[in-house]
């Protein structure tokens, strides 16, 4: 039982958490972007809006175009690396992946880190005691007409 006390608290708690998920994610107001990348037979599409602070997008790998990795990347903007996660589907299979993506801005292009990982809590992270590598990137996405 609610004591007289409780209910108020309960109240302001549900209208809070209300009015924080109706808050479209893409009301962030920046520049959106389009970028692709290759790699031997591989191909990416990133399409992002990226503001000083966030960013937000979505994510598309095709592998040598037998099936594809999509879904959802968002993150933080700090100087010129953007750090986050994508969160995706590959082709057919019902369950979802998230991962942490690392990259670092370089004039007009994003260049794709790589990173060891490590999981914890059932979460994939980049492991901090190990530097992500941008020298050797998987991806360099340059901007692509849109």
């Amino acid at each position: 039982m609610i004591n007289a006390y409780g209910l108020p608290l309960l109240l302001v708690s549900v209208v809070i958490l209300l009015a924080s998920c109706g808050t479209p994610a893409a009301d962030i107001n920046g520049e959106k972007v389009l970028y692709s990348a290759a790699d031997k037979s591989d191909t990416a599409r990133l399409n992002i809006i990226l503001t000083d602070k966030v960013f937000e997008g979505q994510y598309e790998i095709s592998h040598d175009g037998v099936y594809k990795d999509s879904g959802d990347v968002n993150g933080v903007v700090k100087g010129d690396t953007l750090k986050g996660t994508f969160h995706y589907q590959s082709y057919g299979i019902r369950k979802w992946y998230r991962i942490p993506i690392a990259l670092l801005k370089k004039e007009e292009k994003l260049i794709m880190g790589i990173g060891s990982m490590q999981i914890y809590m059932n979460m994939t992270f980049f492991n901090k005691k190990i530097p992500i590598d941008y020298q050797h990137p998987k991806f360099v996405f340059e901007k692509a007409p849109q």
